[in-house]
């Protein structure tokens, strides 16, 4: 029955993610599916057919749940942990079901007059907060809510949204208002779980040995976040000639290295950040490199215009749009002469209110030319003196620095170089080979070290805010266990060595090659750096991937080496394939509701099945699908090592196939161009696991 459930709340939060992104390709809110899915009992097929929706099957599992721990569950003081887990989850279920009824959105507006804007004594009238509620989008019925009660906290909580300047002299503050009396209830299913999978470790599982330390006590007390506010003064001195790589600028009232400038708008036009010398372009024969740098490249636009309006900068993605600017569907790189003879149907293009891939094509080459246009005006930038306020020398240096090393290269080349050492020990069995290929796995995670520190340096922050950086840290964490293994482990399984350090070079190769942006130190969304539950939840959720991934690997190595003993509930290498799951669960599931604890303080709502919380949710339900079959013997080892084998395309999917849907509020986390990657390695995969699964012991 709990594995009926969970395939059912599997089933339910795929399809309800897919029909959010459905539902905005359409011109309709995610909020109708949420609701459809997330919020009702019954899901209307035609019109007439009634499927379960989540909250009757929350219902049926918490049916579920009492019954269990009254007439399966096992009693006694060790097993209170379990217990305790067990009522958390019933907290959840049953509190969340009851709170989505009596629950209540409010939308808030307050009419801000400036008065005197220009004098330093100005002052600012208000208007009394209007409300209304969530589904009054025309705000025609206010809502009479009593402002002095909505101060008091419980069970009223009230969320800035921010404000919204409407006229030179008028603004509107808008707030969001949810009547929620179990608001609590999240936090008290986290209590309650984390307390109970706490004590089921030290008592159940550790016994009476001591020494115990909680892993996520050791994370969180490591882990601390710097916000950055580098401002400039509001008169920046303008020299735009000699400008160098680490002469400092002001882009979008923050100051940055020229060079990450250059290198990021050379990425947008191009995709590249150096591009290699074509044909007889004026003033540029007499250079000596067969290449421009980006730097090159913003000098060239801005000090000869005419020369690099012939330059091949603009990449075009689409053969259509090409078509379309009688543009040579031939080549994939155009000039901005070349545009710019069709730049009024380009603008025409790029205007139209719709989704189809040529349109958001057109409004991207038209978003570069403007950008290009901009940086021949001289307006992108505006060059700053190294003793105006807030440049720090050092820190550009560094960022200078950080961009010729190459690190994330570097740790590509060391990973890649493992993974072919371990390939080729498993036929000569040197040790020498093994020591080589070990080194070069210690080399990849102290080089990720060293690149994580310069990045926490430059950016003042914790690195953990763009799928870029955390694929990086699941990489390190990935060669940091086979490190690990070989320096503590006496017996090491040597065959996994290879999976892991293939996986851990792939993800590398990812992140460099498709994710990695011209400026990799961009700003980042303000929200991003505001809470120190954000960085814990980014790195403990990283644990908790890299977990399911390593349990993935493990589980291919198993079915591998398949054969009537060692493919038993007691192989060492099942143990391992048990144990890195519950690692990766437990961290995932840590890692969720610390997400829960930023999300309700920077947006006023703990959960809100979002299509990023669900990929989270999805890989839960997985691993707790996986655990309960084991648990009740459901499925053979060879059963249980063969789910376990989707347990990468699961976390794959969920980790960057819902940055691809492109809806919900994780926009920092939306990502494009890796769909072709992503699909290619889970056809891959899948057929592999295909011949694993088919091959005989």
């Amino acid at each position: 029955m709990t594995a009926t459930v969970l395939v059912a709340f599997l089933v339910l939060t795929f399809w309800g993610t897919l029909a959010q992104a459905n539902a905005e390709s359409v011109g309709l809110s995610a909020s109708v599916a949420i609701e459809r899915f997330f919020g009702s009992f019954f899901i209307w097929v035609l019109g007439v057919v009634p499927l379960p929706a989540f909250k009757s099957v929350a219902v049926v599992a918490c049916v579920n749940l009492v019954a269990s721990m009254f007439f399966r569950m096992p009693r006694g003081w060790k097993n209170a942990g379990l217990w305790l887990m067990h009522v958390a989850l019933l907290v959840l279920l049953a509190g969340g079901v009851a709170g989505n009824e009596i629950k209540r959105e409010y939308n808030g507006f307050e009419v801000i007059t400036l008065n005197s804007v220009e004098r330093p004594d100005s002052s600012a009238t208000a208007q009394k907060v209007k409300f209304y509620a969530a589904g009054d989008s025309l705000g025609a019925e206010p809502v009479n809510l009593d402002e002095s009660v909505l101060l008091t906290g419980w069970p009223y909580y009230v969320h800035f949204r921010g404000d919204l300047p409407m006229s030179k002299d008028k603004v509107i503050s808008m707030y969001k208002v949810y009547y929620d009396p179990f608001h609590f209830v999240p936090y008290a299913f986290m209590v309650l779980f984390l307390l109970g999978a706490v004590f089921h470790y030290v008592v159940k599982v550790r016994g009476a040995r001591k020494g115990t330390v909680p892993v996520l006590a050791l994370a969180a007390g490591l882990v601390a976040m710097a916000p950055a506010n580098s401002q400039a003064s509001a008169q920046p001195t303008t020299i735009w000639e000699g400008l160098k790589a680490d002469s400092p600028v002001l882009v979008d009232s923050a100051i940055r290295p020229f060079d990450s400038f250059a290198r990021g708008f050379l990425d947008n036009l191009s995709g590249r950040v150096t591009i290699k010398f074509r044909g007889e372009v004026p003033y540029c024969e007499r250079l000596e490199v067969p290449k421009l740098s980006a730097g090159d490249v913003v000098r060239l636009i801005q000090n000869h215009p005419e020369g690099a309006k012939n330059l091949e900068l603009f990449k075009v993605l689409r053969s259509d749009a090409a078509q379309a600017l009688d543009l040579s569907e031939d080549r994939r790189y155009v000039s901005y002469a070349e545009l710019f003879r069709s730049r009024d149907l380009l603008q025409l293009y790029a205007s139209r209110d719709d989704n189809h891939p040529a349109t958001l094509e057109m409004r991207r080459l038209y978003s570069n030319v403007l950008e290009y246009e901009a940086v021949a005006a001289r307006t992108a930038f505006s060059p700053v003196g190294d003793a105006e306020a807030g440049v720090d020398p050092a820190r550009i240096s560094m960022e200078v620095l950080y961009h010729k090393l190459n690190l994330a290269l570097w740790a590509f080349v060391a990973a890649f170089i493992a993974c072919l050492l371990a390939s080729l020990n498993l036929i000569f069995k040197s040790r020498k080979m093994d020591v080589a290929a070990n080194v070069a796995c210690i080399a990849t995670a102290g080089i990720l070290a060293v690149l994580f520190t310069l990045r926490t340096y430059v950016a003042v922050r914790v690195p953990l805010s763009s799928l870029y950086e955390i694929v990086l840290l699941v990489a390190m964490l990935l060669m940091a266990f086979e490190a690990g293994a070989f320096i503590f482990c006496k017996r090491r399984t040597f065959s996994l060595m290879v999976p892991v350090t293939f996986m851990a070079s792939l993800m590398l190769f990812f992140a460099k090659f498709v994710l990695e942006p011209g400026d990799t130190f961009r700003p980042i969304p303000a929200v991003l750096n505001s809470s120190v539950f954000l960085t814990v939840h980014v790195f403990t959720i990283a644990l908790g991937f890299a977990g399911m991934i390593l349990s993935g690997v493990v589980a291919h190595v198993a079915l591998f080496r398949a054969s009537s003993e060692k493919n038993s509930a007691s192989s060492p290498l099942n143990s391992l394939l048990y144990g890195t799951l519950i690692f990766g669960a437990v961290f995932t599931v840590i890692g969720t509701l610390l997400g829960g604890v930023w999300a309700d303080f920077a947006w006023g709502r703990f959960w809100g099945f979002d299509p990023k919380e669900c990929g989270a949710l999805f890989v839960i339900l997985w691993a707790m699908l996986e655990l309960h079959l084991r648990a009740g013997k459901l499925v053979s080892p060879r059963g249980f090592a063969l789910m376990n084998c989707f347990n990468v395309i699961v976390t794959f999917l969920c980790w960057f196939g819902v940055n691809l849907l492109g809806v919900g509020l994780h926009s920092y986390g939306f990502q494009s161009g890796s769909l072709t990657w992503l699909a290619l390695f889970v056809g891959i995969d899948s057929m592999v696991i295909a011949y694993l699964g088919l091959r005989k012991s």
